[in-house]
């Protein structure tokens, strides 16, 4: 693969990216146009950097080889080289063995040239006697018999001669054979350092091509490193600018729900006002719990039967059975019904002119929010839920918001 031209592929599209310019943003759908243009370019920034990061891995991959590769020719060198001292220390006693030989040779023959001279000399001076010197022999012998030993004995050197002749003419071709083999030896492995010497200097051309291709590809991979830093800051940058969209997105829509809040707060307070500007407080409350009228907690301060310390207790306690019908105590639109910390199930009736009634740890609500409800109708069923030691009805009047005692307003007053 081209890295150098990926590379530059690369390159070129990073600073496509970093030339993007900043957008000031305004309205939802520009902002969700420019979130949808960051997200993208961070997308594209991010596929980017992995085929950086491939890039990268692929030249590193090349270099391992490369290296490996390397280490590999190293060791054929060393062998090579290794072979060609062995080669030219064979060479070198093969050559020494050879001047040996020759020197051998040339001995041998010399031996040979010598003895056959003699030889022939004898045959000459035997050849030149002829018969004489086989009368000499018989004259100088005793009788027959010295005469037959003494002629074998004249051929018995003659044939000594030859013998000997023979053997080292022997001794001359098994070492002009030996001479010929150490030549061939010779010729061979002069042969085989030259192929030798051919080889070590092809894995050294072989060897310096590819340390020319690790520095290449180390400057590559140097190109590619900065690359990916450089891709890596982009989209770091980009995955900024889309946090900030994100941002100004998220308070945007937050600021459009709290208006959304405020709007429908503004316009139930006006259905409200709506509902209680017919309202008009009389004056008095009807007693709430048709069932029971004992009074066992009543406004002020005392001392909290479940806590045991002393607080005000901003209403009156009426104990009833559970399940017992609880009354609005005059006409009014219910604001609270529900859940009301440790009241417990509770319902709260606006009644105009500031009034409202509170009715707490009720088992079950019969009334809804915004719902009209008139003087002594069945709004709830007496409970214990919330912070409370048993059935009963938890009854507060409230002026302006703020809880009064509720006797006065039911034309009752404290038992003694």
């Amino acid at each position: 693969m081209n890295w150098k031209k990926h590379i530059a592929f690369l390159m070129v599209a990073v600073m496509a990216l970093a030339i993007l310019p900043a957008q000031q943003i305004s309205g939802t759908s520009e902002m969700r146009r420019r979130l949808a243009d960051a997200q993208a370019q961070v997308n594209e920034a991010r596929g980017q950097v992995r085929d950086a990061e491939n890039v990268l891995q692929g030249i590193r991959g090349d270099i391992d080889d490369i290296v490996e590769t390397m280490r590999i020719y190293d060791q054929r060198l060393i062998d090579a080289n290794a072979d060609l001292e062995e080669i030219e220390l064979v060479l070198l006693e093969t050559e020494i063995n050879l001047l040996d030989a020759a020197e051998e040779f040339r001995q041998a023959r010399e031996d040979r040239d010598a003895q056959e001279a003699l030889f022939h000399e004898r045959l000459r001076s035997m050849h030149e006697q002829g018969p004489v010197g086989h009368l000499n022999v018989l004259f100088q012998s005793n009788n027959f018999s010295e005469f037959l030993i003494g002629l074998e004995h004249v051929r018995s050197i003659s044939s000594f001669d030859q013998q000997v002749l023979n053997d080292m003419q022997d001794a001359e071709d098994r070492v002009a054979n030996t001479v010929n083999e150490l030549s061939r030896l010779n010729t061979l492995f002069e042969d085989m350092h030259v192929a030798q010497e051919a080889a070590i200097a092809a894995l050294d051309a072989a060897q310096e091509a590819h340390f020319a291709l690790f520095e290449e590809l180390e400057a590559s991979e140097e190109g590619a490193a900065l690359l990916l830093a450089v891709m890596e800051a982009t989209e770091r940058s980009l995955q900024e600018e889309l946090g900030v969209i994100q941002r100004e997105i998220r308070a945007h829509e937050d600021a459009e729900r709290a208006r959304i809040a405020a709007e429908e707060q503004r316009r139930r307070q006006e259905e409200q006002r709506a509902l209680t500007a017919h309202l008009t407080f009389g004056g008095t409350f009807a007693w709430p719990l048709p069932a029971r009228s004992h009074i066992s907690s009543y406004f002020g301060v005392r001392t909290h039967p479940i806590r045991g310390t002393r607080d005000n207790h901003t209403g009156i306690d009426i104990p009833a059975p559970a399940g017992s019908q609880i009354v609005a105590a005059a006409d009014g639109v219910v604001r609270l019904s529900g859940w009301h910390g440790g009241f417990g199930i509770t319902v709260i009736i606006d009644h105009g002119d500031g009034y409202s009634t509170l009715y707490a740890h009720n088992s079950r609500n019969r009334v809804s929010v915004g719902q009209s409800v008139r003087r002594g109708d069945h709004i709830a069923d007496v409970g214990t839920t919330g912070v409370s030691t048993g059935n009963h009805l938890h009854f507060e009047v409230r002026r302006n918001g703020v809880a009064v005692d509720p006797l006065p307003y039911l034309n009752r007053t404290r038992s003694r």
